[in-house]
């Protein structure tokens, strides 16, 4: 088992900081996988936001034998979604909770910190994209494009918002299966075909009685409706995007050591640079001294 951390910062021309990818304990196969593909998609993606080509695919020069996308959540092959026994169907739990730990965390054994950190313009989409995963029968691919597709929406005609979400985009295609898997057993439970209709009215008025109490009439209406997984899982998407305060904000513990780091990092520099400042300060004074005393002399 790996427990040491390490890190990759990726800097674009005309940002506002460098991003940094950090590999947290234990990261999943897809993840090690990206370790040694990293710099050959990075170069792609550089060539890309410069104009150069970067269409698509692996780029010129990845090493021979180095094909990944038969592995679940990487490339092409999609994380097989929650299933029950026959006879029973997946739900939505009845007390969902959609929790995001923001942009940073958007990929398997993986994080991605930057200057702009929980600051980002696209932060509601990454906020809607922890919520779809953990919305009981959304396919991991459609959160991933219903991300890509919302942060396009939220940067259009920011090149430097674009290219930070870009690498969000590119990190949660290397993520795996992982936090996908963690949000749908979390969120899904199974129930008897004769049952899934309640469980389903059930759940809908959970939800709207904690967000939108006005509207808990419509949930038998709705349950009717949304007759099958993916048209449940549909609505449940609508609601968290429409009613944001449904999800709630978490700061992930790694991204609080990440911060505390920087945060001791910059009181270290100011104090060196304070330090600097009054050597130089007393370094001037005794020049100042100095030409004082041989003035002194030249009266005498």
């Amino acid at each position: 088992h790996c427990r040491s951390k390490a890190t990759l910062t990726v800097e674009h021309k005309g940002s506002n900081g460098p991003s940094t990818i950090m590999f947290l304990p234990r990261p999943s196969a897809s993840a090690l996988a990206f370790l040694a593909v990293a710099p050959f998609l990075l170069a792609t993606s550089v060539q890309a936001a410069d104009g150069d080509g970067g269409g698509g695919g692996m780029p010129d020069g990845m090493p021979d034998g180095m094909d990944f996308s038969n592995m679940p959540g990487f490339g092409d092959k999609p994380c097989p979604n929650f299933r029950c026994t026959s006879g029973y169907s997946p739900v939505q739990k009845t007390r969902a909770k959609f929790v995001s730990k923001g942009c940073s965390k958007m990929g398997g054994g993986m994080m991605m910190m930057g200057a702009g950190s929980g600051n980002e313009r696209y932060a509601p989409c990454c906020d809607n994209w922890h919520a779809c995963y953990q919305t009981c029968g959304a396919s991991k691919k459609s959160c991933d494009e219903g991300f890509k597709s919302c942060s396009e929406q939220m940067c259009a005609g920011d090149d430097d918002c674009k290219k930070s979400a870009d690498i969000n985009s590119m990190m949660l295609n290397m993520g795996g299966c992982q936090l996908y898997d963690q949000g749908q057993y979390g969120s899904c439970e199974c129930a008897k075909s004769s049952k899934v209709e309640e469980k389903r009215s059930a759940a809908i008025r959970s939800f709207y009685k904690k967000f939108a109490p006005d509207n808990i009439d419509k949930a038998d209406a709705l349950a009717k409706k949304a007759d099958s997984v993916g048209k449940m899982a549909a609505l449940f998407r609508k609601l968290t995007a429409k009613y944001p305060d449904s999800i709630r904000i978490e700061m992930d513990d790694e991204m609080k050591m990440y911060e505390k780091m920087m945060k001791d990092a910059k009181m270290d520099k100011e104090t060196n640079d304070g330090k600097e400042q009054e050597e130089q300060e007393e370094e001037e004074a005794a020049d100042d001294s100095d030409a004082t005393t041989v003035n002194m002399d030249d009266e005498f």
